[in-house]
């Protein structure tokens, strides 16, 4: 049987050394001194104490700085480095609290969702009475849709609604509402949350384009994404307001489709649709808010 080796390193030449190992005592240690004594400067880390997130997400490097070589000067009692730790772990707690990264969530450690509480049922969370002024909704027997998902690493919930235009002609539409509400509890979607709205772009074909646009005034930012058809691209056909708000994000999505009738009802303006979508995605992001 093989006996383990006690400071974690590899007997194997050519395996690279194991940044956590522990180091072996040194054989000119001075007698009476604690070989693993931990070196001046160095101040204990609490167990407990939560760490901060390095910037753009990407993880601390393996083993962190080295410690300075051991000095002739004394070193401090232990339980002043312990007192030390504690100290340092109420002060990262405090701003995390003060800051509102701890408990804004739904208890998923890091993740602040900016107080948007989940949502089993997103339909009955988002009113739409700004849309309803122009629509009205259709019962869920005429197609409503709404399903919700929780998951370690992402919290997802969805709702598609039909509505009937109430203008002369409304009935020979289809128009569509959908929103999605989605919680990222293991990573940051700040990073990628510009970039995916802006991707739109590059699905645009000769017969229907996209554009997005930043909007300010909701969220940490927002997108507008204009999806406009007919060889001309002058016929609008759907329009996207995606919000992100820390680690949480919403979009709302209109979407027309012509019927085959000449008697049919125009599609609001670009202006009035823009319109309709952000006074619903302020509603439904105060309504989150209040659980």
């Amino acid at each position: 049987m093989s006996i383990p080796n006690p400071y974690g390193q590899s007997s194997d030449p050519h395996a690279g050394p194991n940044p956590y190992a522990q180091q072996p005592p040194q054989a000119s240690q001075a007698p009476g001194t604690n070989p693993y004594q931990q070196a001046p400067g160095a101040v204990s880390p609490h167990p407990y104490a939560a760490q901060p997130s390095q910037p753009g997400g990407y993880p601390p490097p393996p083993g962190g700085p080295g410690a300075p070589p051991p000095g002739t000067r004394r070193s401090a009692p232990s339980w002043l480095w312990a007192l030390g730790g504690v100290v340092v772990a109420s002060a990262v707690w405090g701003g995390l609290l003060l800051t509102g990264t701890v408990g804004s969530g739904s208890g998923s450690g890091d993740a602040d969702f900016a107080g948007n509480a989940f949502q089993k049922n997103l339909c009955s969370t988002v009113e739409l009475k700004a849309i309803q002024k122009r629509y009205a909704l259709k019962t869920s027997d005429d197609g409503e849709t709404r399903f919700a998902s929780r998951q370690p690493g992402l919290d997802r919930s969805h709702c598609g609604r039909p509505v009937e235009d109430r203008k002369p002609g409304g009935g020979s539409t289809s128009t569509y509402i959908h929103t999605t509400a989605e919680w990222h509890k293991k990573t940051d979607p700040k990073g990628e949350f510009e970039s995916r709205q802006r991707g739109y772009e590059d699905q645009s074909e000769d017969t229907y384009a996209y554009e997005t646009e930043e909007v300010g005034g909701i969220g940490d930012e927002a997108y507008l994404i204009a999806e406009r058809r007919g060889d001309d691209k002058d016929t609008l056909g759907g329009m996207t307001l995606a919000v992100r708000e820390g680690h949480f994000t919403f979009e709302m999505r209109w979407s027309w489709f012509a019927g085959s009738s000449e008697n049919r009802a125009d599609p609001p303006s670009e202006e009035a649709v823009e319109k309709m979508l952000r006074a619903d995605v302020k509603s439904a992001l105060a309504a989150m808010k209040q659980g």
